[in-house]
């Protein structure tokens, strides 16, 4: 799952990820270059490996397919032990000057849209923002004393990016979560003291009081606002 409990994040190999995560990257975009064939185990196997490898290259998402094709190349004949085709001294400092500037646009167009939603969220019906832009939904009514800041709680929830696209949710994996409601990302510490024991929101969290000017690649994007259904079971302590 996406840890929750830290705004430093580690997505975990249970991160819900879709093909879709990718709004202020422009679109889904296939690689003009050789795909797999996948025919084999073997050919899986060292598939998965490369997956894996690419989500932590998330950097680079914000790169044409034919860019990627280009690092792709590089990364292939530098495993295959080939002298580089350019000089690197003078291109790698090229190369993260271009990145910096495709990811600040990236980061720029993600803040815009996180804008926007927040402004369409707070419209809702029944919906009230807070002082922080936190955005609260109540969806059905709780009973009993809602948590404190020093509670601990069992929660069910999905969390998505601004283009709808699921990045985890405790609903897909059968199994709700319990953590101290003081570890969390800020918009959750707040929204959730807004809740009651069998109570539903959604909840829409600007970047600054979810994981900010960095996100947490892969599956959070800088500057990303987030959108949580949640469902608070019990105030455990």
């Amino acid at each position: 799952m996406l840890s929750l409990l830290s705004t430093r994040v580690v997505a975990s190999t249970a991160l819900l990820l879709t093909p879709s995560m990718s709004t202020a990257r422009t679109a889904v975009r296939r690689s003009s270059g050789v795909r797999a064939s996948l025919e084999t185990d073997t050919d899986k196997a060292f598939y998965s490996i490369g997956f894996n490898v690419g989500r932590q290259l998330s950097d680079f998402a914000a790169c044409e397919p034919a860019e990627i094709d280009s690092v792709l190349a590089g990364i292939r004949e530098c495993l295959l032990g080939d002298e580089p085709q350019v000089p690197l001294s003078e291109y790698v400092p090229k190369a993260m000057t271009l990145l910096g500037e495709k990811q600040a646009k990236v980061a720029e167009a993600m803040a815009a849209k996180g804008a926007e939603t927040l402004a369409a969220a707070a419209k809702e019906e029944g919906a009230v923002q807070t002082a922080s832009g936190l955005v609260v939904q109540t969806l059905s009514e709780g009973k009993g004393d809602a948590p404190t800041r020093e509670s601990t709680v069992k929660v069910h929830y999905e969390g998505q990016l601004v283009d709808g696209s699921i990045f985890d949710s405790s609903y897909r994996r059968g199994e709700p979560i319990e953590f101290p409601l003081s570890g969390v990302i800020a918009g959750w510490t707040e929204g959730l003291q807004l809740m009651k024991p069998g109570g539903k929101a959604k909840l829409t969290i600007p970047s600054d009081i979810a994981y900010g000017e960095r996100g947490s690649p892969p599956a959070i994007p800088p500057k990303a606002t987030l959108i949580f259904q949640v469902e608070l079971l019990e105030v455990v302590s």
